[in-house]
């Protein structure tokens, strides 16, 4: 997580193209006084990193709390996970925050909420800015409806499935899926499911810090597998399987296998025989029933030995029709779309990749940091990739070094030109982008120097 930046944090009045209503009538604050020194979380109409304008609180837990914000220069619809800073071990859970923040920014599936920011406010309090999502929570559908027709829990726990083959392709284990970190957005043809919250995740490939301690237990009793009950430490991929596999069971049948207080339920997930899902649905397909079953064995060498093989033995009784990894929307990688715009080379991407990989950091950060895209590209292909179209007058100010009369397709394109005027258009920025490095890096040279540093605390 970068460390907390300097931007003081101004009320939404001060911001062209705020809402009206936010704080209109209070006016800016003391250069965001409210918010350096004392940890405290921001408030509506505070603008958080100089970008992102909070609209309203969504929604908080014991560990975060999220707001609703808009980046007015986008016109985009975001939220931001802000940690609580009256958590009890404060260190730990900002530890627990920030390895959540590394381990979604590296998954791409469309069925993992996507991040697009990680940053500290001035007073130290870390938070993650992501897509918005329009829907409600797996658990409050739940409620709602009660057991779901089989077709349509399938498709859930396929769409789960997906996000969760990727994480663990990446080392990750979730260690906390239930109803509750599952969110139902909506779209057509038919609802697109999303994971949440990897704050108590596990990088089976990071090594050298070790959190949580090997007889630690972290999740939720009735979710979690034997193993990771016994020690945190035990999970691995298949205990994602294990609470997937509930999820199934809860969504056919209306609740899961174990009820009760945690202390029994715990006793009895070590101990009791597994119900079978067809005593409390009769009409549950005997197939569905064992496969089920197989997710739930609690020997974790008997289950299914990977979320791919769980989803291939469900695949048919789910939908024919497989959603497209891309919905929903046009929300094609970051990479893609500035290869797209001509921003960005294949040969260029690979070497961001294989150092988004090294790093952990976001892809748009390290495009940054290795100098492959300029700042404006990025941030209109970021909003491309959530899927919102940026603005005429935006793009056109994109390609303002082109001149004021060049005509602009999607992309920063221009469509009836010749690749030469793209590859020309390239070199501007790439020039630009040179020039201000040099600069940055003479003025850099200078506050540094012995004489820089006298100037700067002389009276001026």
């Amino acid at each position: 997580m970068p460390v907390p930046n300097d931007r003081p944090m101004t009320r939404g009045s001060a911001v062209p193209g705020a809402p009206t209503g936010l704080a209109a009538a209070a006016g800016p604050t003391a250069s965001g006084n409210h918010l350096l020194g004392e940890r405290r979380l921001p408030e509506p109409g505070d603008l958080v990193g100089g970008k992102y304008l909070l609209v309203r609180a969504i929604g908080q837990g014991g560990m975060a709390v999220v707001f609703e914000a808009t980046h007015p220069r986008l016109q985009q619809r975001l939220a931001i996970k802000v940690l609580r800073p009256d958590v009890q071990d404060f260190e730990d859970v900002m530890a627990r925050f920030e390895r959540e923040a590394r381990a979604t920014s590296r998954l791409r599936s469309a069925h993992t909420a996507r991040v697009v920011d990680v940053d500290a406010l001035p007073n130290g309090l870390p938070y993650i800015v992501m897509e918005f999502l329009d829907g409600e929570d797996l658990d409050a559908a739940l409620h709602a409806s009660g057991p779901m027709p089989l077709e349509r829990a399938v498709d859930v726990v396929l769409q789960v499935a997906e996000a969760m083959e990727e994480a663990h392709g990446l080392g990750i284990v979730h260690r906390d899926l239930k109803p509750a970190n599952i969110f139902v957005c909506k779209a057509d043809p038919r609802p697109v499911v999303k994971v949440l919250d990897y704050g108590v995740s596990k990088n089976q490939h990071d090594l050298g810090s070790r959190i949580t301690q090997p007889d630690a237990y972290f999740g939720t009793p009735c979710y979690a597998s034997p193993e990771q009950l016994r020690s945190a430490g035990e999970a691995d991929a298949r205990s994602d399987v294990w609470s997937l596999g509930i999820i199934l069971f809860e969504l056919v049948t209306g609740r899961t296998p174990f009820v009760g207080s945690t202390t029994s339920v715990i006793a009895r997930v070590m101990t009791d025989p597994i119900p079978s899902p067809i005593e409390l649905r009769p009409d549950l397909p005997a197939d569905l029933a064992r496969i089920v079953l197989r997710a739930l064995e609690r020997d974790p060498a008997n289950r299914f030995q990977s979320m791919r093989a769980f989803a291939e033995a469900l695949e048919p009784f789910g939908p024919a029709d497989k959603l497209p990894s891309h919905a929903p929307g046009p929300r094609g990688r970051l990479g893609e779309l500035l290869i797209a715009g001509g921003f960005l080379t294949e040969q260029s991407l690979k070497r961001a990749l294989d150092e988004q990989r090294t790093s952990g950091k976001l892809l748009g950060r390290v495009l940054l940091d290795m100098g492959l895209v300029a700042h404006a590209d990025l941030l209109a292909a970021v909003a491309m990739q959530q899927g919102i179209e940026v603005s005429h007058s935006t793009r056109r100010a994109q390609a303002g070094v082109a001149g004021p009369n060049a005509p602009v397709a999607h992309g920063g394109r221009e469509p009836s030109k010749p690749s030469n005027s793209r590859r020309a258009g390239v070199l501007v920025w790439v020039a630009v982008g040179l020039l201000l490095v040099g600069a940055l890096g003479i003025g850099a040279a200078y506050w540094a120097s012995p004489h820089g540093a006298n100037s700067s605390a002389a009276p001026r």
